[in-house]
């Protein structure tokens, strides 16, 4: 018998960006409210985040979710127990670097649990947003990728350890997301990032096989929930994985790419007590 046929209990994944926090980075009372009750009632709240876990901050941290799924799904984990990670392969890495470098993408991080390595424009991005990414809570995560001392006779891809990639390119680019997506799917499953509003070519470099759906299903194995006991909330493409392995799919009102079409559910606006509404629908709190 699993833990959630003994309890009734459901097992949530919940997205960041766009979900839980809106773009300030901030997450509603009525969020809050709804989340501690659904612990209350003995449901199991992860977090479900393209972040790393250096790039979460500590007031979400602090809200004190069950566990954290990372990366996009590379990275699981309850408290400081790791239940599973995933790395970028070295070659993948150094393929990437090898486009970006030829179609004059400058704009791109890599992100894993020792922090993010920036690209020279991804930093120069940073700051014209006014984003202190030098300074404050993040501050020791951060590395340039400029800065990085690869070894003689190794490469970058070989001296880092991540488990994602994203990037986006100038406003008239070379390549299509779809050309990216194509050249580079030997190494990566690309997706859209969140960088729409900033340029038409961006994108999510996500490890082969590994997404926040294999995520949704490894956790629910390990903590013995059948897929049915799980649910998946999100607002965008890069949810989509988690949002078709669950056992109900919730789209945030203020949801983009059409990820409408395939859940079952759709909440009100994140402005709108979205997720305290889909709480309330799905009976968790």
């Amino acid at each position: 018998m699993t833990e959630s046929d003994m309890t009734g209990s459901k097992l949530v994944f919940i997205d960041i960006d766009g979900t839980l926090a809106d773009e300030n980075h901030i997450v509603p009372e009525s969020a809050k409210t709804a989340c501690a009750r659904a612990q209350a009632n003995g449901h199991k709240l992860f977090i479900c985040t393209g972040r790393s876990v250096p790039k979460i901050e500590r007031n979400i941290l602090d809200l004190g979710f069950d566990g954290v799924v990372s990366v996009a799904g590379a990275q699981a984990n309850i408290g400081d127990k790791l239940l599973f990670q995933h790395l970028v392969s070295p070659e993948a890495i150094d393929a990437a670097m090898a486009y970006f470098a030829e179609h004059h993408i400058e704009s791109y991080q890599w992100q894993g649990a020792d922090g993010m390595y920036i690209s020279e424009g991804y930093r120069r991005h940073l700051e014209s947003k006014g984003k202190t990414w030098n300074r404050g809570e993040f501050a020791r995560f951060w590395h340039l990728l400029d800065e990085v001392e690869v070894p003689a006779g190794s490469t970058l891809g070989h001296t880092i350890h991540v488990s994602k990639g994203s990037y986006f390119t100038g406003p008239e680019p070379d390549v299509s997301f779809e050309n990216t997506q194509h050249d580079l799917a030997p190494w990566f499953e690309l997706v859209h990032g969140s960088y729409d509003k900033i340029s038409p070519n961006n994108g999510e470099l996500l490890i082969n096989g590994i997404d926040k759906g294999t995520a949704v299903r490894d956790v629910a194995s390990l903590l013995g929930y059948a897929i049915a006991d799980t649910i998946a909330i999100g607002d965008s493409d890069n949810d989509t994985a988690m949002l078709k392995a669950a056992g109900t799919s919730v789209a945030m009102g203020n949801a983009i790419h059409g990820i409408q079409a395939f859940c079952g559910i759709i909440t009100t606006d994140i402005r709108d007590n979205g997720l305290a509404n889909a709480f309330k629908t799905l009976g968790l709190a």
